[in-house]
């Protein structure tokens, strides 16, 4: 398992740039570029190969009061496209632990179906979740791995350097924005009077 890890104190900072990366064989493809693209972070990668998405909220639970701000998950690939109501509580849990401070930035899943169900079912959880929770925010690889069919091998999941690269860039948007989202003043409705 590959595990980064960044100053604790950092954590701490309001609005600081600590990210935590939590996946699966795909962002492990992405961990040799993802620092490239978000220079001046601190970033801890707890990723590997064939992670399931019930481990997602072990992992950010592990960092207790240091996790970071904010959290790129990648992780539903290795499961059961049927299991909607595991996928649906992985994604809660981890929305409770991460907390209405933190930003969560979650990728749609590639992958051909498996035993006839499509991973489109996991995805539609994550886009009403996503609708639901102004701090998550669905990274939309299934709209980018459209577009570059070319990047794919034949398992038709990994994708080539050229594609791990390009993701990356896109990830490192979608976290960039993710924690703009925890700097914004929370509106906070006040009581009418007269």
């Amino acid at each position: 398992m590959a595990l980064l890890v960044a100053d604790a104190g950092a954590a701490r900072v309001p609005g600081s740039r600590t990210l935590l990366v939590a996946g699966d064989s795909l962002t492990v493809g992405t961990e040799p570029y993802i620092h490239r693209y978000l220079r001046g972070w601190h970033i801890r990668q707890r990723v590997d190969i064939s992670t399931q998405v019930t481990e997602g909220p072990g992992i950010l639970k592990s960092y207790g009061r240091h996790l970071p701000r904010v959290i790129f998950v990648n992780l539903g690939t290795n499961g059961d496209p049927r299991a909607t109501g595991t996928f649906l509580s992985a994604i809660r849990r981890t929305m409770r632990i991460a907390g209405p401070r933190r930003c969560v930035v979650w990728a749609s899943i590639v992958r051909p179906p498996v035993g006839g169900a499509s991973y489109h079912r996991l995805n539609r959880v994550l886009a009403a979740q996503a609708r639901k929770r102004p701090n998550l925010i669905m990274f939309r690889w299934v709209r980018l791995a459209r577009r570059h069919p070319s990047w794919f091998g034949p398992d038709h999941v990994h994708v080539t350097a050229t594609g791990y690269k390009v993701r990356a860039r896109a990830m490192a948007t979608q976290i960039r924005h993710c924690r703009e989202q925890t700097l914004r003043p929370k509106r906070v409705a006040l009581p009418r009077h007269g």
